[in-house]
């Protein structure tokens, strides 16, 4: 079997690639790996007759020689192209993160490189024939999403993985579209089984019940790691100074990388940014360029934030309201997971469609989108917030509003696949959900995917009554059906477990994947 292994880290899915084929078989073919952990050294020399492709060439559309001259006679079929016309769409807005400058990559830009990238998968899946696409991440860039794309066409198995609430579990998929039925038959047996809460909460692993018992205390205990750690980093990238101070450093520690004839002073910095007034294929960043576009960045970033504390009022717990925590974009877990709600206003024109005219629309913006170091200035413009305001249920929340409070005082929560649907479960409060998401099978869950279901909306809360047993034997189904894996650095640290045991789990999971 061959098989395409996309942005995966050479730690651990090197490990994982060779346990494929020693003990399956599993020939990689290809591999879309990144620059800076050595990955275009270590692959090619562990499987020879392997085609690696650095990140950054895929997402430009830079491909290797032996697929780049096979493109010339390389065709997308129009039906194929009129039945993707939404995730065309969804793959031009996911290119807003490839435009620094907001305004330097238009739609016939964008259009011209996502169908430059078919014809590329298109070119390559013929050559290379692969039996199966094995993918790290659920695919948000515009290169692996075209992937994505090309493999359904082809019938080409397409593996990955959904994250969640819980450090390193995963739930394994071949659809992006929504976790399927994966959890029903477990979840039923443990509604019918005769397990009392205390022995539901007894079968969770101690994580678990660690996180599901700090949700009812209070946010500064439960605060998702990862935000803790934006903030950190945010701090760092938010001056000139600090800004400088981090480059020095950065430079410092990674000599190798900024100087000789292959470094970042030399051929600019690795990146996807597409430049004014050329191709994407042959932009290029360099360090000055870098600089300067950052500094612009969180300028813009700082302009945002302003207009949006202009608009904002503290939240009166009274009334009644409905709370939409808004996703940070550009970002996986609203595209492609949101699908259509990648706009987010749409997600707020249902609820006002729908919700009771006296029941308000708590909107509060993530606190990320204005984060110097990351790309928030591509996902939002000043209009974004004074369209919102437009609705006469909206209100939109103060940055520092806890958010816990927002939760347990509302009716319901509403979210495309945020962490806030989590809380506000543990919290007892129904949920609408808009989006693929770990938790979209609940019973306490709503699954908005068309305009039938967003008319149940409003009797779904109105009958919702919290049931913990229902929840935890939720809990249960997903625990027995995720998978426990360490794949993103960021987790690495936060690990403190035998990780050559999380690549046979990883293993056995594609294995299974592969088998059904």
């Amino acid at each position: 079997m061959k098989i395409i292994y996309n942005s995966c880290f050479s730690d651990p899915w090197l490990k994982i690639a060779q346990k494929m084929q020693q003990e399956h078989g599993y020939e990689p073919v290809y591999w879309i790996g990144y620059e800076f952990d050595n990955s275009k050294n270590v692959i090619p020399k562990a499987f020879p007759n392997v085609i690696f492709h650095p990140y950054f060439n895929a997402s430009k559309g830079i491909f290797p020689k032996e697929i780049s001259d096979r493109f010339p006679g390389s065709n997308i079929n129009i039906d194929f192209l009129k039945d993707i016309a939404h995730d065309e769409l969804l793959t031009i807005k996911m290119m807003d993160r490839m435009d620094p400058y907001r305004y330097g990559f238009n739609f016939m830009e964008r259009q011209r490189h996502f169908r430059n990238l078919l014809k590329y998968w298109h070119a390559c899946i013929d050559y290379l024939k692969p039996d199966m696409v094995v993918s790290e991440r659920i695919p948000h860039q515009a290169f692996d999403y075209a992937l994505y794309l090309m493999c359904k066409y082809k019938k080409i198995k397409f593996v990955t993985f959904c994250g969640s609430a819980f450090l390193g579990r995963y739930i394994p998929l071949t659809d992006v579209s929504s976790i399927g039925d994966i959890f029903d038959e477990e979840y039923a047996g443990y509604l019918k089984s005769d397990f009392s809460i205390e022995e539901l909460k007894g079968n969770l692993p101690e994580d678990i019940i660690t996180y599901y018992e700090k949700m009812k205390l209070d946010y500064a205990l439960a605060e998702p790691f990862y935000m803790k750690k934006h903030l950190v980093e945010h701090k760092q990238s938010s001056t000139i100074l600090s800004l400088t101070k981090k480059f020095v450093l950065d430079m410092n520690q990674f000599k190798e990388n900024y100087f000789g004839k292959n470094g970042y002073f030399k051929k600019g910095i690795p990146s996807f940014w597409k430049q004014r007034c050329k191709s994407i294929e042959t932009s290029s960043t360099t360090v000055l360029n870098y600089s300067f576009l950052k500094m612009n960045a969180n300028a813009f970033k700082k302009k945002l934030k302003k207009v949006y504390d202009s608009l904002v009022e503290e939240p009166d717990f009274n009334v009644p309201y409905v709370i939409y925590n808004l996703h940070y974009q550009p970002e996986a877990t609203s595209n492609p997971s949101g699908g259509i709600f990648v706009d987010q206003r749409l997600c707020i024109d249902v609820l006002a469609k729908q919700l009771p005219s006296d029941c308000l629309i708590y909107v509060k913006e993530h606190r990320s989108q204005f984060y110097s170091h990351l790309l928030g200035h591509t996902g939002r413009i000043p209009e974004f917030y004074k369209d919102l305001l437009a609705y006469p249920q909206v209100r939109l929340m103060p940055l520092h509003t806890d958010p816990f409070s927002l939760i347990k005082n509302s009716r319901a929560v509403a979210t495309i696949t945020g962490t806030t649907g989590w809380e506000a479960m543990v919290m007892g409060k129904p949920v609408i959900n808009f989006g693929l998401s770990w938790y979209e099978k609940y019973h306490g869950v709503l699954r908005v995917v068309d305009e039938k279901t967003a008319t149940t909306i409003g009797p779904f809360i109105e009958n919702f009554k919290f049931d913990e047993r229902n929840l935890l034997a939720y809990l249960n189904a997903f625990i027995r059906k995720s998978i426990k894996v360490y794949a993103q650095r960021a987790w690495y640290e936060k690990l403190n477990e035998d990780k050559s045991e999380f690549v046979n789990v990883f293993a056995e999971s594609i294995f299974q994947m592969a088998s059904k």
